[in-house]
């Protein structure tokens, strides 16, 4: 049996090995073919810079344009227009098929094209004036042009706060944020000079109560939580802490008031405030009761219940609290 496994084990080995093989013979082949097609694109341009450097050579060797530029530098050409370059050349013109048949080459006529609009590269144009023989030849003539004029474009952008690019589906997510980012900044400013920047800072203050909270200095944390409140009042978990806090020292009804100020705040109902909304409902449900309040405390508890059906805590409180109302209405009865 270990014979047949090792020997199973290396035909294995030995299949793998084979495939590895031919993987990376076809990567292979497939980067050679891709080379080659790079190469043979290559070639084609260099093939056209050759033969356009051998045309360039050839235009350059021309003895008309060499007498040309001859006849430039000592001033004796110098024409007004383009019919008049190609009238002053030797020629015999002849009609076919309606074109001009002239005895200088096609290359000589564009060389001495450019070199006209070289020349003359502002002077305007005058069709009227001129006696146009052919059909063609107007379309031949080369309209030059003056240099544009330059101007200036104003370009102004919307101003924006945020880095990022706007968006349509954001825009008033964005507004919110600069709305109380801007009640924030003024409350800060309003704020005692001799303060530091960072004790104006509610998320600072907030953790400074919670530490204040955990040492059990129950009143600083209160007016911890208070000073952020004064500055950032649209954060539910700054009242939520604050009533916890409040509830240690039995001031029941301002925890029941921070309770119902945090559930304001939390809206819309969402999946990511369900267990925010969930605390907060026990935490009132647990002042009312100590208010004697139980009516109140058990719709609490049920509704958050009903957020967080699988807490067991809550089921037994729940059960607790309608067995006490069920006992206190017997005894008023009786």
């Amino acid at each position: 049996a270990v014979v047949s496994t090792q020997s199973t084990g290396e035909e294995r080995m030995k299949v793998k090995a084979k495939q590895n093989g031919q993987a990376l013979r076809t990567a292979m082949d497939q980067d050679s073919q891709e080379r080659d097609r790079i190469e043979s694109i290559k070639q084609v341009e260099r093939d056209q810079v050759a033969d356009e450097m051998v045309e360039w050579q050839k235009l350059d060797d021309d003895e008309r344009e060499q007498k040309y530029l001859h006849s430039v530098k000592r001033g004796s050409v110098m024409t007004d227009t383009f019919a008049e370059v190609i009238s002053s050349l030797d020629k015999t013109s002849t009609e076919k098929d309606g074109s001009l048949i002239n005895s200088y080459d096609e290359r000589t006529y564009k060389f001495e094209k450019i070199k006209f609009n070289l020349g003359n590269p502002l002077k305007p144009r005058d069709y009227s004036s001129e006696v146009i023989s052919t059909p063609d030849q107007k379309s031949l003539l080369w309209e030059s042009s003056g240099p544009r004029k330059s101007s200036e474009i104003a370009v102004r952008f919307t101003p924006r706060y945020f880095p990022s690019a706007a968006r349509e589906s954001l825009r008033e997510e964005e507004e919110t944020w600069l709305a109380k980012n801007t009640r924030a900044q003024s409350v800060v400013k309003l704020a005692d000079g001799d303060t530091k920047e960072k004790e104006r800072n509610p998320v600072w203050l907030a953790d400074k109560a919670s530490i204040f909270y955990k040492q059990g200095n129950f009143p600083a944390a209160i007016n911890a939580y208070s000073e952020a409140i004064n500055i950032s009042s649209g954060l539910p978990k700054l009242y939520i802490n604050r009533a916890s806090a409040y509830i240690v020292l039995n001031m029941f009804e301002n925890a029941v008031t921070d309770c119902s100020q945090a559930l304001e705040l939390l809206t819309p109902p969402v999946e990511r405030n369900r267990m925010s909304r969930v605390r907060t409902l026990a935490k009132r449900g647990s002042a009312y009761c100590q208010l004697d309040k139980l009516q109140q405390a058990l719709e609490d508890y049920r509704l958050a219940q009903q957020l967080a059906p699988e807490d067991q805590n809550l089921r037994v409180d729940v059960s607790l609290l309608e067995n006490k109302l069920e006992f206190n209405t017997k005894t008023i009865l009786q």
